[in-house]
């Protein structure tokens, strides 16, 4: 198993992460880089539409988000570093917003394993985690569907094989109109910076 300092089994797949904004300066030589900290940027991308299938088995739209504040996270069940990182990460900001903070913001796991990430892996993933599923909804879907998704998001996903996948590692924080307005790639994105670029989406103007 590689370590987080050759990027794990959740590294970068595409030098094309985020649509060519060069989130990773470092030099990347296959899925090995020299930078290991979490990269944060500030884009503006519009993110299309997408539907896809919950932890419940019911379709989620995304349009149904909008007007709130939304932290969205790319990772597998069966990833055995970056992901969990990650994943932990977003259960710490959930446990931190207010309920105020809850009800005008929502989280977002999209698998990048649709082979192994059914509905009921995902809601066990899910329960792992200790998460909050008024406010936080994990994803799947069929591939032709998870593909636009990732594209939309500038995320490369590459299947090793059954239950290792290469991928972005991306934690992304859209605004109420849908845009990606800030980018993380990398492991365990800092809680603070994260709450902090949430609340301040929160508190632009509608």
């Amino acid at each position: 198993m590689r370590s987080w300092q050759s990027v794990g089994r959740c590294a970068l797949v595409a030098v094309a992460c985020m649509l060519a904004l060069q989130l990773f300066p470092g030099e990347i030589r296959g899925h090995e880089i020299k930078q290991t900290a979490v990269e944060r940027r500030q884009v503006n991308i519009p993110i299309a539409d997408f539907t896809l299938v919950d932890q419940n088995g019911k379709p989620f739209q995304f349009k149904t988000l909008r007007g709130k504040v939304v932290v969205a996270a790319f990772a597998y069940t069966t990833c055995p570093d970056v992901c969990p990182l990650i994943t932990a990460a977003l259960r710490q900001v959930q446990s931190r917003l207010t309920k105020e903070e809850r009800t005008e913001s929502h989280l977002l796991t999209v698998t990048t394993d649709p082979e192994i990430d059914s509905p009921k892996v995902l809601a066990a993933y899910a329960k792992r985690y200790g998460a909050e599923l008024g406010g936080w909804s994990f994803l799947t879907g069929d591939d032709a569907a998870l593909r636009l998704v990732w594209k939309s998001f500038g995320v490369g996903v590459e299947r090793k094989a059954r239950g290792l996948v290469d991928h972005t590692p991306l934690t992304a924080i859209i605004d109420r109109q849908g845009v990606l307005r800030y980018a993380y790639i990398g492991p365990s994105p800092d809680v603070a910076t994260l709450l902090g670029d949430v609340r301040s989406l929160m508190n632009e103007r509608r």
